[in-house]
């Protein structure tokens, strides 16, 4: 008899002290407006978009001699993206705030305003970063930023996505 008691008590505690974990539940992928700012002297870039209300960001960061924000006409391929791999210095990164942010205030000052704390953070550990242009009028082309094979991670998570559309935007060229 206590043996059988024994054997329901353990069983209980084992049914009621199982957990799948907690869930996760980030969505990297959002509407936004698709937004850049670059500092051209040091060839550093960066494109960004925020939701709607502005409490997560999406950017991508990165350094390159051969992408230039306001490319000439001659500069621009239709048929092959730019392709710029992701690494510790060009990275795509999740983040989460405190309060909306204005993503060019954020992303595009020296110094970003303060007030405004990162509740979480997500860091790309590979992936590509590529740049794409269709022509549609004379000298105006359509940019769409996409990456692929991405691993996010970060607080103990790593989300895996094998494309995220970051957006476009229209460009005039000369």
């Amino acid at each position: 008899m206590i043996y059988k008691l024994y054997i329901i008590v353990v069983c209980v505690c084992m049914i009621s002290s199982c957990s799948e974990g907690d869930t996760i539940d980030i969505t990297v992928d959002f509407e936004g407006m698709l937004e850049n700012c670059s500092n051209v002297n040091d060839n550093t870039f960066v494109f960004f978009k925020t939701s709607d209300p502005s409490t997560r960001a999406l950017s991508v960061n990165f350094t390159s001699t051969s992408f230039d924000s306001t490319p000439e006409i001659a500069d621009i391929s239709t048929t092959e993206p730019t392709s710029i791999p992701l690494s510790a210095t060009n990275q795509f990164i999740y983040r989460e705030f405190d309060t909306n942010i204005v993503g060019a205030d954020y992303y595009c000052n020296s110094i970003p305003p303060s007030g405004i704390n990162v509740t979480n953070e997500l860091i790309s550990s590979n992936g590509t970063l590529e740049i794409s242009y269709t022509l549609i009028a004379d000298n105006m082309y359509t940019r769409t930023v996409t990456l692929k094979n991405i691993t996010l991670s970060g607080n103990g998570i790593a989300i895996r996505r094998e494309l995220i559309e970051l957006g476009s935007d229209t460009i005039e060229v000369n």
